[in-house]
């Protein structure tokens, strides 16, 4: 049981003592760099020619930029320009950089997941860097260049630094599977910095109503079950549990980080929102899965 409980606690822990001390806020300014760390161990084990997109890989590129344009219009069209961008950039946010890490503990097909994992975040990249601008407002070439090197940094830096690691020391390419803990301490560390983040906001808002909070929560949660179950449908059949977590299990820190620095933190509060929500059907699946299989 002790097994069971672990990985769920490394998910579910953070995110309540972050809650309770907002002054951890402070260490926000890590959230850009420890992204980076996370996505260089995932890079650190691509090989590029082992990638194998499949035709249902672009279709959830396709749904993923859909559902977060779909949001979008849908609350403009109501008069809702604020939870518009909520849903915005809640709904197009990538694949998660620890979903092939929560597959693999899954025991599910690794390399479908790390698969989608590059195609929705090089497509969505390249989709935000034109988006982001059109529906902030602002499509001035400064604020894109401005877009397009956060987007550079986050992206692909980590994708040189692991390819150049993996060239001059070939044994780097196990270091995932060996720190796989590890990695996982780093995505603990990176809830507890955004639950602390998201505490602070709301406490040093105390004129935000309780409605404007709940509704984000709603949009996250709506949006959190949609693609966790559309995941399942869009895919073949033997892959429905990989193109779930593909779909539903989302890169917010990439999306809260650009939501703050480019629209504003009441719109960052949907990734947040969703991190709290995917993560703790994470934590669910853990459980069940290290149950089941800690029974036999």
């Amino acid at each position: 049981m002790k097994n069971a409980l672990l990985r769920p606690a490394m998910i579910v822990l953070p995110l309540v003592v972050g809650a309770l001390l907002p002054q951890a806020a402070t260490l926000s300014f890590l959230i850009r760099w420890l992204l980076v760390g996370m996505l260089f161990m995932v890079c650190l084990q691509l090989e590029i020619r082992e990638l194998k997109p499949r035709s249902c890989h672009w279709t959830i590129l396709a749904v993923n930029v859909v559902i977060g344009l779909a949001g979008y219009f849908l609350f403009r069209l109501l008069g809702y320009r604020e939870l518009a961008l909520v849903a915005f950039f809640t709904g197009i946010t990538p694949t998660a950089t620890a979903a092939p890490v929560i597959m693999n503990f899954l025991q599910g097909n690794v390399g479908f997941v790390v698969s989608g994992f590059v195609v929705t975040n090089v497509g969505v990249s390249l989709a935000l860097a034109v988006l982001i601008p059109l529906t902030v407002g602002d499509f001035s070439p400064d604020f894109f260049l401005k877009v397009l090197e956060n987007l550079l940094v986050i992206m692909v830096l980590p994708l040189i630094l692991a390819s150049i690691v993996r060239r001059l020391h070939p044994p780097a390419a196990q270091w995932p599977k060996r720190f796989r803990m590890l990695t996982l301490s780093v995505w603990s560390l990176l809830l507890f910095i955004v639950a602390a983040a998201a505490a602070k906001f709301l406490r040093g808002n105390t004129d935000l109503s309780f409605l404007s909070v709940a509704a984000i929560a709603g949009i996250s949660a709506a949006l959190c079950a949609i693609n966790f179950t559309v995941g399942k449908f869009i895919v073949p059949k033997e892959f429905c549990r990989e193109g779930s977590q593909t779909l539903g299990q989302k890169n917010t820190m990439l999306t809260l980080y650009l939501a703050m620095t480019f629209a504003s933190p009441l719109a960052a509060l949907g990734p947040t929102f969703y991190a709290i929500f995917h993560n703790l059907w994470n934590a669910c699946q853990l459980f069940a899965f290290d149950r089941h299989r800690n029974g036999k």
